[in-house]
């Protein structure tokens, strides 16, 4: 099976800062620089939030770790990071230096866990890469490892931010020799996806407006001081599954999905003419059809 488009652009991006610079710098840059300030802000956001200390935190697309490392200190977190290049799992897993974090390379749209056994998942800096059905393909799978009344963070790209218009930019500039796609999201499109995802939406801040409140004041590597409120420069949603929601909610049909046998066991489906497919992702499943 051919690599999907994320798998290999990042793995492409990896291996050439690494070709040019020490692994460090590398690491860091793979994932857009910033590394240790960043994760500060995202810890920050994180416990602001409502996580738990000793909670289990999701975090898709890892990357090298930098959320990772900001929240080292909290020794009773259950932790799974979840990416698609292991020379950042591997890095990401170094710099913790805890044993019973997991950092885990998988390159589908299947997260390696149980039903509601997740208090929290995030995702930064992940969906602008990614074409939007995979972004609802992932966002049903973080919901069904998502605990009722847990909460679904996650940062994007968005045209009403003027400062993300640069990306844009960026976009028309190297449209022959794009490094990696930058998807925008709108705040349209996230109410949605929610809504066909039973999910709600509990905040969606733009970019350009602090939502952070920091405890304290962090230097960054440049030596910039930051206080107060600030942001992660993407918008950022929250969302939170109702504890009276569907265990489980499907994106895609399941591998073993026949399309014949559904317009078989459903014969009022094959008189209107629906793909069969799309009509169980609609409807099927949540009517218990046969298939």
């Amino acid at each position: 099976m051919d690599a999907k488009h994320f798998e290999s652009d990042y793995n492409r991006l990896v291996e050439h800062k690494l070709a040019s610079r020490d692994r460090d710098d590398a690491m860091a840059e793979s994932i857009g620089g910033n590394f240790s300030h960043f994760g500060l802000f995202q810890r920050a956001l994180l416990l602001q939030l409502g996580l738990p200390s000793d909670g289990h935190l999701l975090d898709v697309g890892c990357g090298s770790g930098r959320l990772a490392h900001a929240l080292k200190d909290l020794e009773s977190l259950e932790y799974t990071g979840i990416d698609v290049v292991q020379n950042l799992l591997d890095y990401a897993s170094e710099i913790c230096g805890n044993p019973a974090w997991r950092f885990v390379k998988s390159t589908d749209f299947k997260l390696p866990l149980e039903n509601g056994s997740v208090d929290m998942a995030v995702a930064f800096s992940l969906f602008t890469h990614l074409l939007h059905e995979e972004t609802y393909a992932y966002l049903a799978e973080m919901r069904r490892v998502l605990k009722p009344g847990g909460r679904l963070v996650f940062s994007f790209l968005d045209f009403s931010v003027p400062e993300h218009w640069t990306v844009f930019a960026s976009n028309l500039a190297h449209m022959d020799n794009r490094v990696h796609l930058n998807q925008f999201i709108s705040a349209s499109m996230i109410e949605a996806w929610a809504q066909h995802l039973h999910l709600n939406v509990d905040a969606i801040h733009p970019g350009d407006t602090p939502y952070i409140d920091l405890p304290e004041p962090i230097t960054s590597d440049s030596g910039e001081v930051f206080s107060g409120k600030v942001s992660l420069g993407q918008s950022l949603c929250v969302l939170s599954r109702p504890p009276d929601s569907p265990e489980t909610l499907l994106a895609v049909v399941p591998d073993d999905f026949d399309a014949g046998r559904y317009l078989s066991n459903n014969p009022d489906v094959a008189a209107s003419g629906m793909d069969p497919k799309v009509h169980y992702i609609l409807h099927g499943q949540f009517e218990n059809r046969k298939w």
